[in-house]
């Protein structure tokens, strides 16, 4: 039959009559087309991290959340799209704003989340300086675009240029520095660019430190480069904006293109000094050590030289007392044979030496204690007389008028003086 036509099974189409009514016919069906036409309709569906915008023809909107599918009405619907969720990491977060009756709201949704706004909802986009991709250390404006918001120390590279030093060196300084998002709001509220922000700071900062220096003062210093406390305009316009600047790295700096090559010329021409020194210092110290290591060698020959000569002569000394000692043993057992056969008549008359002398011995020793024990009677007799009250002194120089010997020493005091010596017979 003419005019008839077939409506699929997971198909949907709207019929027009010549009047501009519209029939929905779900498939599988077939239809007749006389007098009218038809449209295949498009099915839109949204997975689980999905979410549909309808855009209604009266202005409305609406948002789906996944999973969900929605045939296209060709009167009621402008268009139908699917769009993703916002995937948030655990250090990722969004600005969302709603629009309410009589005004506007904000909150930050924190991740980990997976985020489908209303139809009332949009979130914040971000468009701050960024890298060139050709250059990734210049900043440009707006070319950095997003939507979610890192809370975890971050970092970024950026090179300093037009850096004046007081002796009119032109340089460029290369840093790198370390931030974190500590306060979302207070970031919204104070700042629309905060790497703009960082960079005008940083940029202040160095130019001020570097301008009160020479060039070779610079290269001196390089390292204050390296101390936050160089940055002040950059940690307090942070603590402003909601940022903490953790630290600052100094990555080096470029000059001028002929000051640099006088730079690289003076490097190199020290650097070569430098290797010659040290090339020299080296070949000293070589020279040094062979001629301690032959001074050692030397030393060492000579002790083990004076070592041989040494044991040569304890072996000859031996050797020769060693002889003596023969030789002595022998003459003593001659001598000894000899005095045997020559002492005999002498060895008697010893004997009847010795046996006087031990007579003459014991009468000495009966003398003396004879004499001992006259001795102690004077003693007991004269300790008697004391007990008595008597004057010893007196009684003995009385006792003894005339003693034995007499010594006088004469003399006027203007000649020598005479000792006379008087003694009893």
């Amino acid at each position: 039959m003419l005019g008839l036509t077939t409506i699929r099974d997971g198909q949907r189409a709207a019929l027009w009559d010549k009047t501009g009514k519209v029939t929905f016919v779900q498939g599988p069906q077939r239809v007749s087309l006389y007098g009218r036409t038809m449209q295949l309709l498009q099915r839109h569906a949204a997975g689980a991290h999905e979410y549909l915008v309808i855009q209604f023809k009266d202005g409305r909107s609406q948002h789906l959340h996944g999973p969900a599918a929605v045939w296209f009405h060709p009167v009621e619907h402008e268009r139908i799209a699917v769009a993703p969720a916002t995937h948030l990491d655990a250090h990722e977060a969004i600005v969302v704003y709603r629009q309410e009756k009589d005004r506007v709201s904000r909150r930050i949704v924190r991740g980990p989340d997976v985020f489908m706004p209303t139809a009332d909802e949009w979130l914040h986009q971000f468009s701050w300086h960024g890298s060139e991709q050709t250059k990734p250390n210049r900043k440009l404006p707006h070319a950095l675009v997003f939507q979610k918001l890192r809370i975890i120390p971050d970092q970024m590279y950026t090179d300093v240029e037009d850096v004046r030093t007081a002796d009119d060196a032109l340089l460029v300084i290369q840093l790198m520095v370390f931030f974190e998002l500590v306060d979302i709001e207070r970031m919204l509220d104070q700042t629309h660019d905060v790497v703009a922000d960082f960079y005008n700071d940083v940029s202040a900062d160095v130019i001020h430190f570097v301008a009160g220096l020479t060039f070779e003062q610079f290269k001196e210093q390089t390292e204050k480069l390296n101390d936050l406390s160089i940055y002040g305009a950059l940690v307090q316009r942070a603590e402003r904006i909601g940022y903490r600047i953790n630290k600052v790295v100094y990555r080096g700096y470029q000059a001028n293109p002929k000051l640099q090559l006088m730079h690289d010329n003076a490097i190199e021409a020290r650097t070569k000094l430098q290797l010659e020194a040290q090339t020299e210092r080296q070949a000293q110290e070589l020279a040094d050590l062979r001629l301690a290591r032959e001074g050692q060698r030397s030393q060492q020959r000579q002790e083990m030289e004076a070592a041989e000569t040494a044991h040569q002569t304890r072996l000859k000394a031996a050797a020769f007392e060693e002889a003596l000692r023969q030789k002595r043993m022998e003459q003593e057992r001659e001598l000894a044979a000899r005095r045997a056969i020559s002492e005999e008549p002498l060895r008697h008359e010893r004997v009847a030496s010795e046996q006087q002398l031990e007579s003459e011995r014991t009468g000495n020793e009966l003398k003396v204690a004879h004499q001992q024990a006259i001795n102690r009677e004077r003693a007991g007799y004269l300790a008697n007389l004391q007990g008595m009250q008597v004057d010893l002194t007196r009684f003995l120089t009385a006792r003894y008028q005339h003693p034995d010997r007499l010594i006088r020493i004469e003399g006027n005091g203007r000649t020598r003086p005479r000792l006379h010596v008087h003694q009893k017979t």
